[in-house]
Order: structure tokens, then sequence, then C-alpha cells
């Protein structure tokens, strides 16, 4: 095959929007809105709202699938977090936070209400 008459590689417009969306995802994660958004693509990539709203869309997209977690998954997360964070309190000395993490805990595992 003819090296000229290939497809053009199109890896620099995706680094691009991948970093574009990688913005929008913090703006939004941080509680920015999407006019927060908009102004911040104007003033620093100078690109359109409908472009703006595509960055968004995919976004969304990504901060959504992030939360999508299977319920045994996120607590064994959550307690691996806890048990780290009481193990840690306690060699501080910090006992009210070392038994909060074990509240927790039990409530996770709804070993009382």
């Amino acid at each position: 095959m003819d090296p000229t008459t290939r497809e053009p590689k199109r890896r620099g417009h995706q680094t691009a929007t991948g970093l574009r969306v990688a913005a929008l995802v913090e703006i939004v994660s941080s509680g920015g809105t999407r006019r927060d958004c908009l102004q911040f693509a104007a003033e620093n990539w100078g690109v359109r709202e409908r472009s703006v709203d595509g960055y968004l869309t995919i976004a969304r997209e990504q901060i959504r699938s992030d939360w999508e977690v299977e319920r045994p998954w996120m607590i064994a997360e959550l307690l691996s977090q806890l048990s780290t964070l009481q193990v840690q309190a306690r060699k501080l000395g910090q006992l009210h936070i070392s038994l909060g993490c074990i509240n927790a805990a039990a409530k996770i595992y709804r070993l009382y209400d």
C-alpha cells in the first residue's frame, strides 16, 4: 500500500481532546458549572460552545463511569480505607478518630443502625 494514500493518524487530536476533557472533568468535579467550563475553554483553547458541549458530554460520561462500581467492590474499598485510617489514628493517639472508623465500618457491615 502506498504510504501517501493511507489515512492520517489523529493522535494529536485525540491527545488534545483527552487533555481538554480531563480539564473539564476537574472543573465539574470541583463544583464548576457549564458556564465555568465555557469560560475556561474560551480563555485557554479558543473553542466554540458547541465543541465545549461535546467535551462536556465525554467528561460527564467519565465521571459517571468512575462511580459505577459494583457494591461489593465499593464496600471492600471503603472498609480498607477505614482500616488504614483506624490504624494511623491509633498510632497517633487519636483514639476518637479510631473509634469513628470502627463505628463507620460497623455501619457499613450493618452490624447496627
